[in-house]
């Protein structure tokens, strides 16, 4: 019993220094690596150094990786660049086509409708303003079982 005991005993700690040695994961990367990263420059470095290590590649076939995987790192990044844009003046234009649709609505409503009407808007809002909170709540899982009915169909609310 007690070598047993000693074998998880070891085999816990291991495990666990394991993955203290993995670092953060995906998401966690810190503010100041992702800025860097953002840098083609710096990606390119890294993949050339990765090659590099991993092919044992000589100092000249280094700088012509690290030259090819520069030119494609910055086209990347002008394409992602163009297609930020692309969205922006998209996000922009539907906005208008929004705005322009609701006061066509505004136009038709009466005074007690419109009334009603912001009411419901506003009430929309709130459900979507918790739902961006469940994500970044503690008590998140609690939220994701609403969304999916598990409360209600237990009878709990």
């Amino acid at each position: 019993m007690k070598k047993l005991l000693i074998m998880i005993a070891i085999f816990s700690v291991g495990i666990i220094t394991a993955e203290a040695q993995r670092g953060p994961r995906g998401g966690e990367m810190s503010p100041e690596k992702r800025a860097e990263m953002r840098s083609p420059e710096k990606r390119a470095e890294m993949m050339a150094d990765r090659l590099a290590e991993k092919l044992a590649l000589s100092q000249d076939q280094k700088k012509e990786v690290y030259a090819i995987q520069l030119e494609s790192a910055r086209k990347n990044q002008a394409e992602m660049e163009a297609r930020r844009a692309e969205m922006k003046a998209k996000r922009a234009e539907m906005q208008a086509k929004h705005q322009e649709q609701q006061s066509k609505i505004e136009a038709v409503l009466t005074p007690e409708q419109l009334a009603t009407w912001k009411e419901l808007k506003d009430a929309d809002k709130e459900k979507r303003n918790n739902i961006r909170d469940a994500r970044t709540n503690p008590d998140r899982e609690k939220f994701q079982q609403r969304r999916r009915g598990g409360e209600r169909n237990r009878g709990n609310k």
